[in-house]
């Protein structure tokens, strides 16, 4: 059965040729439509920042209504969906960004509340917010830099998901005490969107789709450029400590 037809709107999720291009060949399981509330730019922009903060979210993080989410750099594009998906789920969300703009971003996005991770005192002021019972769940972008501080922010059975985690192989490292989690029941899961299973695609895309056309998922695109202009796109992304939305590419 066709999963859509010519002049159909739809975002991909991965192709067979690769999108830098003006044309992209794909499966048909590589196809979804694209609600009419969300622009071609957002569709560009929804698949890869989306379906991690979802996988991350639900299928590694368990996360549940009620509960409460700490998003560890919010500002960029999975921090953001993130954000939005817990939101969506009945979630109190704490979201971090060390520049003005970006916590401003976030606290557009949703997050009942904005703290600044460059600041002395965030980590005592996320304590303050959770009357010292602490979070639920933290969605981890800079593990390397950020994974001791998480520990001891985790109420019990807390866990930690590790999306990001800057430098090589073996220089990305950080030193933690386990007795965090020990004491906590805790879990520190690692996940990446490559290892998500056909069935948790399915999951993936059953929510996108709904969330972009009843309009609680807004990929926020913080630049558009030209192709021509990928190698750009490229520095753009990797501009440490500016995350701001997507850098989306235009043929």
């Amino acid at each position: 059965m066709d999963r859509a037809a010519v002049g159909d709107r739809v975002y991909l999720a991965g192709s067979l040729s690769g999108t830098y291009a003006e044309q992209a060949l794909c499966k048909q399981e590589q196809v979804h439509p694209l609600g009419e509330p969300a622009s071609f730019a957002q569709g560009a922009a929804v698949f890869v920042p989306y379906g991690t903060a979802y996988q991350a979210l639900f299928h590694c993080g368990h996360a549940s209504p009620g509960e409460t989410l700490f998003v560890h750099g919010a500002s960029g594009g999975v921090g953001i969906a993130g954000v939005q998906l817990g939101r969506a789920a009945g979630m109190t969300v704490i979201g971090t960004a060390s520049t003005e703009r970006g916590r401003q971003l976030v606290s557009e996005q949703g997050a009942q509340h904005v703290l600044d991770h460059s600041a002395a005192s965030y980590l005592e002021e996320v304590q303050t917010l959770t009357d010292g019972r602490g979070v639920d769940v933290i969605l981890e972008m800079l593990a390397n830099v950020n994974l001791s501080k998480d520990l001891d922010l985790l109420a019990m059975h807390g866990r930690v998901v590790v999306i990001g985690n800057r430098g090589e192989r073996n220089q990305g490292t950080i030193e933690i005490n386990p007795r965090a989690a020990m004491m906590r029941d805790a879990s520190i899961i690692g996940m990446t969107l490559r290892n998500a299973t056909p069935q948790d695609h399915v999951r993936i895309h059953s929510a996108l789709v709904a969330g972009l056309a009843n309009g609680t998922l807004r990929p926020v695109i913080g630049q558009e450029l030209p192709l021509a202009e990928a190698a750009q796109a490229h520095r753009a992304v990797s501009g440490a400590g500016k995350a701001y939305g997507k850098v989306v590419l235009i043929p």
